[in-house]
């Protein structure tokens, strides 16, 4: 009887597995079915074009053959690129048949595109067509030994933009130019005011003009026209990831109930709100060599604690914290600060001891030395009278008056 049970139910687990085998293979099938009859195209007709703002491309293209948009089946495109200056990459759905992204100039510009469909006419079932990948470089004129090596910009005080860069090998009239374009600007711009070196152009001060944070600021760096040709440069960069803050300011150092040595400051002044930065300190042990106590703090006081030697030396800079920029410089170092441990009650006894010995003994010398020079001068008056009463002696007509 037990036998029977147990087949029957073995039978029936059977049936059940082969129904729903049936079933995900004829969803399967269905839903490859659809795909196969929606199956849509690639866009056609790409083009890219450079707009002259030093990494602003623009990519345009016609829709693919045989789609018509329509609201029960819309057509967007869905592009893919690498974001400047980062591993990542980008990825946008839109319904326009433009698209315009910010590139370095100096690197091959990939690009993918590719036909995205969704809607009543898909079964709610997402369609896409295959990538269509477009590259772009500009052309680079000149010898790659006459760029320019390690470029690099400091936003001082996030007021100050400072731009400085090595000359390669150059002609003996040949310099450079530093052109710059961000978002807003009509056209792009020449640096005004250069930085020199031997008579060439080695950096730019942008001086007090402003430049708009958390917006790509276009450059590059090539030679003047008319003269030979230089091989350009182009970098991309963001006001705030090149900031470099003021030094910490209103250092104070004071002693806690807890035994231990606070160190305060604030932030350094300028535009940048107290939270978004990040402070790093350092002490001075008893080799004078300077170590890391704290580093990456968000606040503006820090306990230490206090060291067995009665000195401690302290001081602190700041940079941007990863809240409100991605990169950045740390400020310089404040001048140190240092805590010299108090005398105790028995040192200042002593000290109040040896100060009275020091005064009594300076007066008594004082005394001692104007008893001495009286003395002295009693003394010689009383000689200076023997001698002349031995003269009056030896001449009998005059008396002596002493």
């Amino acid at each position: 009887m037990w036998d029977l049970k147990q087949s029957f139910i073995c039978n029936n687990m059977r049936r059940i597995q082969y129904i729903s085998r049936f079933i995900v293979y004829l969803t399967l099938y269905v839903r490859s079915s659809s795909t196969l009859q929606m199956a849509v195209d690639p866009p056609s007709n790409i083009h890219i074009k450079d707009l002259g703002n030093l990494g602003i491309l623009e990519m345009t293209w016609q829709p693919p053959a045989f789609i018509n948009s329509t609201n029960e089946c819309p057509v967007r495109y869905e592009i893919t690129h690498q974001v400047v200056n980062e591993q990542r990459w980008k990825s946008v759905r839109i319904k326009q048949l433009t698209y315009r992204g910010a590139f370095n100039l100096e690197k091959n510009a990939v690009i993918k595109i590719r036909t995205y469909l969704r809607g009543q006419c898909t079964g709610g079932n997402e369609v896409w067509s295959e990538w269509v990948e477009v590259n772009y470089q500009v052309s680079l004129e000149g010898a790659p030994e006459t760029k320019v090596k390690d470029f690099r910009c400091i936003n001082h005080k996030y007021e100050n933009l400072k731009c400085e860069w090595k000359a390669g090998v150059l002609g003996s009239n040949d310099n450079y130019e530093l052109l710059y374009w961000q978002e807003g600007m009509s056209q792009k711009k020449t640096c005004n005011k250069y930085m020199m070196m031997n008579e060439v152009n080695i950096g730019c001060d942008f001086g007090s003009e402003e430049f708009e944070m958390f917006s790509d600021l276009f450059f590059c760096v090539a030679g003047i026209p008319g003269m030979d040709p230089i091989r350009p440069s182009y970098f991309v960069l963001q006001p705030q990831n090149i900031g470099k803050p003021g030094i910490p300011e209103n250092l104070t150092l004071s002693m806690a109930a807890s035994d231990e040595l606070v160190l305060s400051w604030k932030e350094p002044k300028g535009k940048l709100p107290a939270h978004c930065f990040q402070y790093e300190i350092l002490s001075k042990n008893q080799m004078d060599v300077w170590q890391i106590v704290a580093n990456q703090i968000e606040i503006s006081q820090y306990s230490v604690k206090r060291l067995e030697s009665s000195n401690m030396c302290l001081r602190v800079r700041g940079k941007v914290n990863i809240y409100c920029a991605a990169d950045g410089y740390w400020s310089d170092w404040s001048p140190e600060l240092c805590w010299t441990e108090p005398p105790s009650e028995l040192q200042l006894s002593w000290l109040y001891c040896i100060a009275a010995v020091i005064t009594v003994f300076t007066c008594l010398c004082v005394a001692a030395c104007i008893y001495t020079v009286r003395k002295r001068r009693h003394w010689s008056k009383k000689l200076q009278c023997k001698a002349k009463a031995l003269v009056y002696e030896i001449d009998s007509g005059h008396t002596l008056k002493c």
